[in-house]
């Protein structure tokens, strides 16, 4: 059978052949597919998005806690930059082996139910049929790639641990745990679903009681304490970020509330997955329909994992004032979709490995055209009007900064401006003046020049928004006259301009 099997894929084309082999092929392809993407992210201009420029400002320091999300990517990427330095590349790299990580992690899971090799890989590709999982990593996300990476490593824990339990089933549960709570708040309704949903099944309910599920909990608190011990006198730092994106301002009250609410998830769900399904049920036509009402006890546990995680995102909207979901949010939950449709199809009794070539184009096409958006809109901003951070020119900024003096410190008002000048000026401590952090430079890094520097809308006509100092204050330094900077974007149209103002302290 696997003769034929592979007979045919060498007919259906070399690509479609090679992927069929299994996990490996497969991450060798989608390995190919994420090296471009960090080309393409290095060709474009030397300044950052909001994220990168998160990052690249709390690479300075390593704390248990830095606001409104979890550490872990802060943590991953501050060993990135350690080791590399600070550069558009280690601000790059970690973000899409961990998404390279998500889709190998996805597909060991699809090899705990179908041992055959081009389902696991069919299973992989497949995430590429979701814009969280193709498109949107593209644009500008950190935290929400580490918690598709715990998530994919927590399906496949928990799926070899219901087929062949063993002690390292249940470390790797502890680790994704662990791992997917400090990466974002909302993934403990995952494990929390997970439980609900085996303890559904009367043969695997024992695995809950099985005394390895130590191992589980031990690995998992060890990871998070030094978090956990942080977020305890921190509270209101780390909900506060969260509940304002998820409350609108002048929202309604009471029942007009919660039917937003619900719309508003309606309405993720449907941009979370719609795609997939859309693909799936072209793709397969009647055996899609009809593999709707097949299933087992797989996708019984997928189901109603998917089902208790909804259900916990309504309760957060009926007893948090939530007027907002986005699809992001639903990550933890949503993400065994695909894997919960091709079981459904397999059930139905449709092969669907003999589908892969047919498949292959459209993963191809999907890889292509997320590449495009970010550089086509950075590249064509003066045509358009649109432009992004990306088009700001921090590089211009940082030579023409550099000839009037060397910094010893830099005081930017704003995480953005902060970042960038953290990535501008590599050996240089910056200070975010909006929020800076206690201990942060060294007492003994403290000294002038300071350069301190804002955003200026107005581009110097009236006077300078208040930037705060203090911590800079007990140097006792003497400013300088105000100056200003303006320079055009990059890929302008020459007239639109970067505003901004700045002072030395010496």
């Amino acid at each position: 059978m696997d003769a034929v099997r592979s007979e045919e894929l060498k007919k259906s084309g070399w690509l479609a052949a090679f992927l069929g082999r299994g996990l490996w092929p497969a991450t060798l392809f989608l390995g190919a597919y994420f090296l471009l993407s960090i080309v393409v992210r290095l060709i474009l201009p030397n300044a950052l998005t909001l994220d990168e420029a998160e990052q690249a400002l709390f690479s300075q320091y390593w704390l248990a806690g830095y606001g409104p999300q979890p550490p872990f990517y802060n943590w991953v990427q501050n060993a990135f930059v350690s080791v590399m330095g600070i550069s558009l590349f280690s601000l790059t790299l970690p973000k899409f082996l961990m998404l390279l990580l998500c889709y190998v992690f996805f597909g060991m899971a699809a090899r705990e139910l179908d041992a055959r090799p081009g389902f696991a890989a069919l299973v992989m590709l497949s995430l590429l049929s979701l814009p969280q999982l193709s498109y949107m990593p593209q644009q500008d996300l950190t935290h929400t790639v580490a918690v598709l990476m715990a998530t994919s490593l927590f399906l496949y824990g928990l799926l070899r641990t219901l087929t062949r339990p063993d002690w390292q089933g249940y470390v790797v549960l502890g680790l994704a745990i662990g791992i997917g709570t400090i990466s974002k708040y909302n993934f403990v309704l995952l494990p929390a679903s997970a439980i609900i949903a085996v303890f559904c099944d009367r043969q695997w309910r024992a695995r809950l009681f099985d005394p390895r599920v130590l191992l589980t909990a031990l690995v998992s608190l060890a990871i998070v304490l030094p978090h956990v011990l942080w977020l305890l006198g921190n509270l209101d730092l780390a909900t506060s970020g969260t509940i304002s994106k998820m409350v609108e301002s002048n929202a309604p009250h009471g029942v007009v509330r919660v039917a937003r609410a619900l719309g508003s998830l309606a309405l993720a769900c449907l941009a979370f997955g719609a795609l997939t399904v859309i693909i799936f049920a072209v793709a397969f036509k009647k055996d899609f329909r009809r593999s709707l009402k097949a299933g087992d006890r797989w996708t019984r546990l997928l189901g109603l994992m998917m089902a208790i995680g909804l259900l916990g995102v309504v309760l957060v909207i009926l007893f948090t004032g939530t007027t907002k979901i986005t699809e992001r949010w639903l990550d933890p939950y949503l993400l065994p979709l695909p894997l919960y449709l091709l079981l459904k199809l397999e059930r139905a009794g449709v092969d669907t490995m003999s589908h892969l070539k047919r498949f292959v184009p459209v993963f191809v096409v999907i890889m292509g055209v997320t590449l495009l958006p970010l550089a086509g809109k950075t590249f064509t901003g003066g045509l358009t009007g649109a432009y992004t951070r990306i088009n700001y020119p921090f590089a211009s900024v940082a030579e023409t900064l550099k000839a009037e003096g060397r910094p010893a410190v830099i005081v930017a008002a704003g995480m953005h401006l902060a970042g960038n000048m953290r990535l501008q000026f590599a050996d240089v401590p910056v200070i975010n003046s909006e929020q800076p952090v206690a201990g942060f430079p060294a007492p003994g890094a403290m000294k002038g020049p300071v350069l301190a520097i804002w955003a200026d809308d107005k581009g110097g006509a009236g006077p300078p928004p208040p930037i705060d100092l203090s911590s800079i204050d007990r140097l006792a330094l003497t400013a300088s006259p105000v100056k200003s900077l303006s320079l055009p974007y990059y890929y302008g149209d020459g007239k639109t301009r970067l505003n901004l103002g700045y002072r030395w302290l010496r």
